[in-house]
C-alpha cells in the first residue's frame, strides 16, 4: 500500500468519529428503544441478476451484486444469534427482484425495517466513506435517521469515513426507489452504502480484513441490535439499555441540500523547501451541511489530488500538503459538502 493512500486512511480514521459525535449531538436527546417480543427484519442486497443495472458496481474485480449477497448473509447469520428477531432476505441467490416487490415482500412479513445493502462507486472516482440514506418524510425520517446514527456510528469503528446520514428528493418524492415505495407501504426502509469499491482508500481498507464482507455485515446487524434493543443469550450481549438517538418527527420535508458551499477561501500557503510540505490555511464553510472533503492542485484546477478529510469541528483548518517534487509554485483549494457539490478558491502563490 502506497505512503499516499496510508495518509489518507489515517485521516479519515482520525476524523471519522469526530464527524459522528457533531452530526448526531447537535441538540439530540436519547431513547432507550425496548426490544418488541419478536423484531422481524427484512435484509435486502442490492441489485442482482444480469444486465448492467441489476450488476451494480463493477470495479477492481469486485461486483458489488455478490457483495451486497455477502454482507447480508453474514449479518443475517448474526442476527439470528439474537433473541426474539426474525430475519428475511428479499433475495438469496442472484436474480433480478425489482425495487417494489422487494418492498412488497417486506410488507407481506410486516417488517419492522428493511435494509437495502450496497457499495458505491462515483463517476470521477474520487469519491470515499459510507453513508446512509434516509427517508425525507415525517416518521419514516425520525426512524430511518435514529438507525442511521447507530449504523454509521459502527462503521466508523471500522476505520471507515463517514459522509453522513442523508436525504434526496426526485420528482416523485424520495428520490431511491426502495425508499420511495418503502413509505407508500408504510415499511422503515433505509439504504446502507458501506464504502466505494472503485476509490484507492476504500479499496484498501477492504484489502486490509481478513473478511471485509463478515466484517460490514456484523457492524449492520450489531446496528439493528442496538437500535431494537436486543439481547442474546447465546453471545451473553444485551443491548436493551442502549440508548438510540431520538429525532422529533419533522414537520416538513428534509429536503437535500442544492447550493455548494458558500466559502472557500486558501488563506495562506508556505513550503518547506527541504521537505516539500506545504502547510496551508483553508477557510470553508455550508449553511446547510457539512464540509466532508478537500483537495488540491498545483496547476490551477487541471489536476487534482484525491479528497483528503476535513475537520469538522472547525472552519479554518491548518493543513499540510506533500509535494514530492518541492517545486510547486501555486496551490488551489476545492472543498465538498455532504451531497459533494463543489466550490472552488482562489490561486495563490506558494511562499517559500
Amino acid at each position: 500500500m502506497s505512503k499516499k493512500i496510508k495518509s489518507f486512511i489515517s485521516i479519515f480514521a482520525l476524523t471519522a468519529m469526530v464527524f459522528i459525535l457533531l452530526f448526531t449531538s447537535e441538540n439530540a436527546t436519547f431513547t432507550v428503544n425496548a426490544a418488541k417480543n419478536n423484531v422481524v427484519i427484512v435484509l435486502d442486497p442490492g441489485h442482482g441478476g444480469t444486465g448492467d443495472r441489476n450488476l451494480g458496481a463493477q470495479y477492481n474485480g469486485i461486483s458489488e451484486k455478490e457483495i451486497t449477497l455477502k454482507v447480508a448473509n453474514y449479518a443475517k447469520a448474526y442476527l439470528e444469534s439474537f433473541d426474539n428477531v426474525t430475519v428475511y432476505m428479499t433475495r438469496t441467490t442472484d436474480t433480478v427482484v425489482s425495487l417494489e416487490d422487494r418492498v412488497k415482500f417486506a410488507k407481506s412479513v410486516n417488517a419492522d425495517f428493511m435494509y437495502s445493502i450496497h457499495f458505491n462507486a462515483s463517476v470521477d472516482h474520487d469519491l470515499c466513506g459510507s453513508e446512509v440514506w434516509v427517508s425525507a418524510y415525517d416518521k419514516y425520517y425520525e426512524n430511518g435517521y435514529e438507525f442511521a446514527s447507530a449504523e454509521v456510528a459502527e462503521l466508523s469503528k471500522l476505520g471507515l469515513y463517514i459522509r453522513g446520514i442523508k436525504t434526496r428528493l426526485g420528482n416523485n418524492g424520495d428520490y431511491y426507489g426502495i425508499i420511495r415505495h418503502a413509505r407508500n407501504y408504510d415499511v422503515n426502509a433505509v439504504i446502507i452504502e458501506h464504502c466505494y469499491i472503485d476509490h484507492p482508500a476504500d479499496l484498501a481498507w477492504i484489502r486490509s480484513q481478513a473478511d471485509p464482507y463478515q466484517t460490514l455485515g456484523i457492524a449492520d446487524a450489531t446496528a439493528i441490535a442496538k437500535y431494537f434493543g436486543l439481547k442474546s443469550s447465546k453471545l451473553s450481549i444485551d443491548y436493551s439499555n442502549y440508548k438510540n438517538v431520538d429525532v422529533k418527527t419533522p414537520t416538513q420535508v428534509m429536503a437535500n441540500d442544492l447550493t455548494a458551499p458558500t466559502v472557500c477561501t486558501l488563506n495562506s500557503a508556505v513550503m518547506n523547501k527541504s521537505t516539500g510540505d506545504i502547510t496551508a490555511s483553508i477557510t470553508a464553510s455550508d449553511p446547510e451541511t457539512p464540509i466532508i472533503y478537500y483537495r488540491y492542485s498545483f496547476d490551477g484546477g487541471k489536476n487534482w489530488s484525491y479528497v483528503v478529510a476535513w475537520d469538522h469541528s472547525k472552519t479554518t483548518n491548518t493543513v499540510v500538503i506533500h509535494d514530492p517534487s518541492k517545486s510547486a509554485a501555486s496551490l488551489t483549494i476545492q472543498v465538498y459538502n455532504q451531497y459533494d457539490l463543489k466550490t472552488t478558491s482562489s490561486t495563490i502563490s506558494i511562499s517559500k
